[in-house]
């Protein structure tokens, strides 16, 4: 008589261990936003970067810039204009410049692996941000930002020349910028260097540097009058709400592309500015996974990288750039590479999550519908013209995770690629279909990209 209790506790426990795949579903014919491309800095650690051929250790030199640019498929690359190459005011003419070579000596780290990335990726683009002006500039005579430090009354136009001597000595090197972002994070208090404005003081300064380097431009054409990012705040949902509407109102015609950085990571920010963008394109222009991380070879910090870029691909976001290429060894994701400087250097997670994320994308390429059923297995999928796609799925979960993949209308074998905490963006054997969708499992904590071309 007990017989059928037995066996009724038998089939649920069969069927707890057969649990519904999770189901990531794309949509082809369902486009969104326009891909622009992937961008990492060059900031603060430019000498690290160039330390090897310092040590005469050439080949090895080598080798980094091409990990850096042949195998990762970057289209930016982002420069830091320091607060030397002015140490005092040339003279009383923003429109008459005379400034001393000497004082730009430090930017021959920035231009070696400018032309290294050139030499490796023909269009590479650059973007330069100002963190900070020269310390006679500001209102607290120093390069930090502390005090809410900002520019001297009536300084504007020698700010706008300031900037304009970086671009000529760039452009005399062939390095031209293309982008430019006129302060970094203006929105905080920093104590690093920084430079701190009100959202309409932003604004006033943002149209007096177009006017001017529109001026210039026409004057000196051989140096490329750069398209202009704004406002480049910390806070993407602070640049919604209070940057971007007044810089929209008092300079949007010099405003080509609305930018910031990912650090305040409130819902639908991307969302929000695309609605504010009026056909510009929006851009992600700063972010790094800032903990300290002791998984194997900072996994954790890898796998955050890959969380923000999908959402905010997924939220509108039109390009996105890691923080910084290099960094000294450390605990923290800052940066991509470890390099001890002048000796060797070490490719981390979230190098091998970066470069796996950009193997297959191509600008011009759109974001397209996709959507998973599981909260925390996370996807986001691109498509060319050419009807080449490239879909990224992230289980950044402490169990493996079964998964169907759908993808309308098409059954055709997808080329896989992971990252996980023992594999390096490595292949895996080519995936085929069962029935309509591809069954497949996803590693605990693990990023698994998959490739077609759609039939």
């Amino acid at each position: 008589m007990k017989l059928p209790c037995i066996v009724f506790a038998t089939l649920t426990l069969i069927d707890a261990s057969h649990a519904a795949p999770t189901r990531i579903s794309v949509n082809p014919a369902k486009f969104r936003q326009e891909f622009q491309g992937l961008g990492c800095g060059a900031m603060f650690y430019e000498g690290h970067i160039t330390s090897l051929a310092a040590r005469n250790n050439d080949e090895r030199q080598k080798e980094l810039y091409d990990d850096m640019f042949t195998e990762v498929n970057t289209r930016f690359l982002h420069l830091m204009i320091r607060a030397e190459h002015e140490p005092q005011n040339d003279n009383d003419d923003p429109w008459t410049l005379a400034f001393d070579d000497a004082n730009f000596a430090s930017y021959e780290h920035t231009i070696a692996i400018a032309k290294a990335a050139k030499a490796r990726r023909s269009d590479i683009e650059f973007l330069a941000t100002l963190l900070t002006p020269p310390p006679w500039m500001k209102t607290n005579n120093e390069e930090s930002g502390e005090g809410k430090a900002t520019l001297k009354p009536k300084l504007e136009l020698e700010f706008a020349e300031y900037l304009w001597a970086f671009l000529a000595h760039m452009a005399r090197h062939d390095c031209p910028v293309k982008y430019l972002a006129i302060s970094n994070e203006c929105d905080w208090d920093h104590t690093q260097p920084g430079c701190f404005f009100e959202p309409d003081s932003y604004a006033k300064l943002f149209d007096i540097v177009g006017d001017y380097l529109d001026k210039m431009a026409a004057k000196f054409p051989a140096v490329p009058r750069p398209l202009l990012v704004g406002p480049n705040t910390l806070s993407a949902p602070g640049a919604v709400k209070s940057y971007l509407p007044v810089l929209q109102r008092k300079a949007g015609k010099h405003l080509a592309i609305l930018g910031a950085h990912d650090y305040d990571q409130r819902p639908n920010r991307w969302v929000d500015m695309q609605k504010l963008a009026r056909g510009r394109p929006v851009w992600m222009t700063e972010w790094c996974s800032r903990e300290e991380d002791e998984s194997p070879g900072q996994i954790d910090a890898g796998l955050a990288y890959a969380d923000a870029m999908q959402e905010a691909f997924n939220e509108g976001a039109n390009a996105w750039m890691a923080y910084d290429w290099v960094y000294p060894p450390r605990k923290g994701g800052e940066a991509l590479i470890h390099v001890d400087w002048g000796n060797d250097y070490e490719l981390k997670k979230p190098y091998w999550v970066f470069r796996q994320w950009s193997t297959g994308l191509e600008p011009k390429m759109r974001v397209v519908d996709c959507a998973s059923s599981k909260e925390d297995v996370k996807a986001v999928a691109f498509l060319s013209a050419k009807r080449a796609m490239v879909i990224h799925v992230l289980n950044d979960t402490d169990e493996a995770v079964e998964i169907a993949l759908g993808i309308a209308g098409n059954t055709v074998p997808l080329e896989r690629q992971r990252t996980s905490a023992t594999e390096d963006a490595i292949d895996i054997a080519p995936l085929s279909a069962s029935g309509r969708s591809y069954l497949d499992t996803l590693p605990a904590h693990s990023f698994t990209s998959y490739r077609l071309t759609l039939r």
